[in-house]
């Protein structure tokens, strides 16, 4: 199942408070990186959805927060583990690849600009 294609996005699933920090590069249009978080205040279970953008072929993500963290891809029931909580250690995927693997993206975020609260990812639920 090729991720971002098909309507095959990721979800996100966290519990407790904290932030998707998501990391979008690797433009196709020659674009700068664009870096920026999205935060949640709910004890209970929160869900992201992360959107595609056509500009970016290479997302990475990882959540910061006490709680535990997961993601599917779209309508799959499989739950993975969000791994690491920086860039040295994010979750990573590609545009149309059909696996998140985990590598180091630090310097990419370095030349990102900042946009929190505007990244291509959204809250569809949150259990307070």
């Amino acid at each position: 199942m090729s991720i971002f294609t098909n309507g095959n996005t990721l979800a996100v699933t966290v519990r407790g408070p904290g932030k998707l920090h998501l990391l979008s590069y690797q433009s196709n249009s020659k674009l700068g990186n664009v870096v920026g978080s999205l935060a949640t205040t709910s004890q209970g279970v929160t869900k992201y959805i992360i959107s595609h953008s056509y500009t970016f072929e290479r997302f990475a993500f990882f959540f910061d927060g006490a709680g535990e963290a997961v993601y599917s891809i779209g309508s799959g029931l499989a739950r993975f583990p969000v791994n690491g909580k920086n860039w040295k250690e994010a979750s990573l995927v590609s545009w149309g690849s059909a696996s998140v693997t985990t590598g180091d993206v630090e310097a990419e975020a370095s030349k990102a600009v900042n946009r929190d609260n505007m990244i291509t990812a959204f809250i569809v639920y949150q259990d307070n």
